[in-house]
């Protein structure tokens, strides 16, 4: 085999890339004949392979060879009759071949491009239902075509992906291809939470008022009469009781964890001790007892639709101010939050009924547990001014959220996420010494005992999902309709009963539970 050096005539050279595109050989006024790249009737097309080559069989012995641009293709003369063309790198060039006479033998436009055919039985050996087509459009691989599914879409673009390796030189991938599974979401999140509190208060409290002395004084007394006695209403200086001092003693036994008594039963004794007419001393006893039991159901229940791969967020609730500045003025900047249910989720649909979900669901609620009190003051800044700093209160958030990526089939459910909680809190207040009293020992003690019990689950449900006519679909107000004036008044009803399909319910065929609200 012989290399054919490329002659590189000067005028040709610089005539084949400026040749205006024509749609047929031109002749101007002077005999001269232009004739463009591929417009003459031996123009052919060919497209070679990177690093591969084409062979080309010529009627006649060529004697030159011409190639517009030798970085893209280069040229083998193998015989007189028998020329290689190689493709070097991704382009388009033209080639030109001549006989000894130099009349054209053939205008050949030369397309160098990536070689789909490995590629193509790679892909219909590992994806047989995918029915997809390859092209290479300058160094750029274009696939097209319909596949069933994002999996077989996926699959075959990873396939691609391993087919040339990673790095600069590796082509873009240009993914055309259809899929014809349905590939819209709904996905329906069920947040349940059961909370269970129990209280118990006990408070006991003793006071008392002793007196002691040994000498006597005139004091003011009143006055009684008959057995019992009975106050007459009437006071006079008359000699007391040979006591001169007296005291006061008692317990606060207090309920630390509720930090206040919340309330039940309650109820007092006293003893008092009378010398004669006069009061001596006086001791009491005072106690609380509560035992209170509640119950919390919270259910949330957001649905929403998505394309695959696209994100969707949704929320009910509101927002809540929050200062995040404050100018000179002492004015405040706020910042509102957000709280209520929220939904977000990103899926992706992989094959025939399964759906890949990236999920972030939260149930949020104003609380005054863990608020922020602020308080107003006045400070005076580098400047001398007096600046009246406002107070804020800032309420918490009770907030229940669960993320995760998970895959379920079209349907299915699955639990999400779980929680099982138990808190017991419980305080005795003793009185020190006394506590260790057998049996009255209790009556120097209060108890304070709280405990909390919540479970919460987060349950997710995806659907594929088609659009449905507008006589299909159902709202909570279908069949609603305000009571009559008379109704009103006289029954005392705020809304007519209506059914579940928006249909009018007939008073022999009512059977509860019907529609959203009883009556």
């Amino acid at each position: 085999m012989r290399t054919l050096n490329t002659i590189a005539c000067t005028a040709i050279l610089a005539l084949v890339p400026a040749m205006p595109a024509l749609a047929q050989t031109v002749p101007n006024g002077m005999g001269t004949v232009i004739t463009a790249a591929g417009d003459s009737y031996v123009s052919r097309s060919v497209t070679v392979g990177v690093n591969k080559s084409v062979i080309i069989e010529l009627e006649a012995p060529a004697a030159d060879v011409v190639i517009a641009n030798p970085e893209i293709a280069d040229a083998v003369v193998q015989t007189s009759q028998r020329i290689i063309f190689r493709g070097v790198k991704y382009g388009q060039t033209s080639a030109l071949i001549f006989d000894r006479a130099g009349r054209t033998l053939l205008d050949l436009s030369l397309h160098v491009e990536t070689d789909m055919t490995a590629l193509q039985k790679s892909i219909a050996k590992h994806v047989p239902d995918a029915r997809v087509s390859l092209e290479s459009l300058n160094g750029s691989i274009v696939l097209t075509g319909s596949v069933d599914s994002m999996a077989q879409s996926d699959q075959v673009r990873r396939l691609v992906a391993a087919y040339f390796p990673a790095g600069e030189s590796a082509p873009q991938v240009v993914n055309m291809l259809s899929v014809l599974a349905p590939d819209q979401v709904l996905l329906e999140v069920r947040v349940v939470e059961m909370q269970r509190n129990i209280v118990k208060q006990l408070g006991i409290n003793l006071s008392g008022v002793p007196g002691w002395g040994d000498f006597a004084r005139l004091v003011e007394r009143q006055l009684f009469a008959g057995n019992p006695p009975v106050d007459t209403g009437t006071t006079a200086l008359l000699p007391g009781l040979p006591f001169t001092g007296s005291g006061d003693i008692g317990t606060d036994l207090g309920f630390p964890i509720q930090g206040r008594s919340l309330g039940g039963f309650g109820g007092s004794v006293s003893y008092t001790n009378y010398v004669g007419n006069d009061l001596q001393s006086r001791a009491g006893a005072a106690f609380q007892a509560l035992e209170r039991i509640g119950v919390v159901k919270t259910l949330a229940e957001p649905t929403m639709v998505a394309m695959s791969g696209e994100s969707a967020k949704f929320l009910a609730g509101g927002e809540f101010p929050v200062p995040v500045g404050q100018d000179d003025n002492g004015q405040i900047t706020v910042e509102f939050k957000p709280y209520g249910v929220g939904l977000g989720f990103t899926p992706v649909v992989l094959s025939e009924g399964r759906i890949s979900l990236k999920v972030s669901t939260e149930v949020s609620e104003l609380t005054s547990q863990g608020a922020f009190q602020g308080q107003s003051r006045t400070i005076i800044d580098g400047n001398g001014n007096v600046v009246q700093l406002e107070g804020v209160t800032l309420p918490g958030l009770t907030v229940r959220r669960a993320e995760s990526t998970i895959e379920l089939p079209s349907g299915g459910s699955m639990m999400m996420a779980g929680l099982i909680s138990s808190k017991d809190r419980q305080n005795i207040d003793q009185v020190p010494g006394l506590k260790k009293l057998p049996i009255l020992g209790a009556l120097f003690q209060s108890r304070d005992f709280l405990s909390e019990e919540s479970e919460l689950v987060v349950i997710v449900t995806p659907y594929l999902v088609n659009p449905a006519a507008k006589s299909q679909l159902r709202t909570p107000a279908d069949g609603y309709a305000n009571a009559s004036d008379a109704k009103t008044i006289f029954f005392g009803k705020l809304n007519e009963t209506y059914g579940r399909d928006g249909a009018p319910v007939k008073a022999d065929q009512y059977r509860a539970p019907v529609g959203f609200i009883e009556e």
